[in-house]
């Protein structure tokens, strides 16, 4: 009977990490959508509205939720001043804090703390550009996961479970 008890205990906890592990896939891909849709407002709102990043940044603030919301706030708060800090480290520190506890691969993050960096250029068009690249890389990373997320679940699922009843039976 302990027997059974244990190969049951054995299989669900297998089972629940491999749940666990296709949630956090299922959440890697909308925070992929999130910031794919953020650089597109950052892009828009620079090349068409004409405003500063910090102003972006209030913008941001306005139209998103959660964990991002607070994010650009800060960074607009922290820069709006004359004598506010530089935005490129202000960024950095914010969205570092941020992204850090997100399933997000260490290039898609880079790709987003990194941007202000590379956005030397004094004219819009060349800031839009810049973002438009950076925009693009996490659009094919974001279809890239979307596509590949019921297949990858399933393996987990099946791989999780497989590796319960093997566990269980070595074990027992």
């Amino acid at each position: 009977m302990y027997k059974w008890i244990g190969f049951f205990c054995i299989l669900a906890g297998c089972a629940g990490w491999g749940n666990t592990r296709a949630a956090l896939e299922k959440e890697r891909v909308g925070h992929l959508r999130i910031l794919f849709h953020i650089l597109g407002q950052m892009r828009g709102e620079i090349s068409y509205g004409k405003h500063t990043l910090p102003e972006v940044c209030l913008l941001l603030s306005e139209l998103n939720d959660g964990c991002y919301k607070k994010c650009f706030s800060r960074i607009y708060e922290q820069t709006r001043e004359e004598n506010g800090g530089d935005f490129a480290k202000v960024w950095e520190t914010e969205l570092t804090s941020c992204l850090e506890g997100l399933p997000l691969r260490e290039d898609e993050r880079e790709t987003v703390i990194g941007l202000p960096k590379t956005l030397s250029f004094r004219e819009e068009g060349g800031q839009s550009d810049r973002i438009g690249q950076a925009e693009a890389f996490l659009e094919g990373r974001y279809r890239q996961a979307e596509e590949t997320y019921e297949n990858r679940s399933k393996m987990i699922r099946s791989v999780s479970i497989l590796t319960g009843l093997l566990l269980a039976i070595v074990l027992l």
